[in-house]
């Protein structure tokens, strides 16, 4: 039989074993959670804040396009086209529109991984809408360039007529499309 003593003392030894490894057990599994919660929160800061600069820029670069086709509009139509007046407005728009369709696939591809499909659709929809707006424009590009040489004073308003029974609705258009994504981008 063995030594009562000796038996304490290796059940002693076991539990203070067993005890040591379970806490060395417990806090390597704490810190494996920790890490990724860690982790886990920084990323869902980080999205928060890439969130907020994404939206103040695409808001600035659908707002001023949206400005200055409007002001388009509004020169065309009140047929303010002498050549002083076109060259004012048609480099305001030339920029507005370069920067918008230049980030185009970047808006995108932010609206898909911060947003969702619905914005996507909407952003999309918005940009064809903006095609449309700029295809009207330059249908007048013939017109500015004779302005713009000096074979006409302004531009023909029978032509202008035309055109802004196009660009006034799609105009229109364009602006309540860009409200709503904007409106969504702020919710989502």
């Amino acid at each position: 039989m063995a030594d009562p003593g000796l038996r304490n003392s290796i059940w002693t030894s076991l539990k203070s074993q067993t005890a040591t490894w379970f806490v060395g057990f417990l806090i390597a599994i704490l810190t494996i959670f920790s890490s990724q919660l860690t982790e886990s929160i920084k990323f869902g800061l980080n999205r928060a804040d890439s969130r907020t600069k994404q939206y103040e820029e695409l808001a600035s670069e659908i707002s001023q396009y949206i400005f200055y086709a409007e002001l388009s509009v509004e020169f065309i139509k009140n047929n303010w086209t002498a050549k002083e007046t076109l060259e004012k407005i048609v480099g305001g728009y030339n920029q507005s529109i370069t920067n918008l369709r230049k980030k185009e696939f970047v808006y995108l591809a932010w609206l898909h991984k911060y947003w969702g499909k619905q914005e996507v659709d909407r952003f999309e929809k918005f940009m064809e809408t903006v095609k449309t707006f700029d295809a009207s424009i330059h249908s007048l590009n013939d017109e500015f360039g004779d302005v713009g040489r000096g074979r006409k004073l302004k531009v023909d308003p029978k032509r202008t007529e035309e055109v802004l029974m196009l660009m006034k609705p799609t105009a229109d258009r364009m602006r309540d499309e860009g409200r709503l994504i904007l409106r969504s981008l702020e919710a989502g």
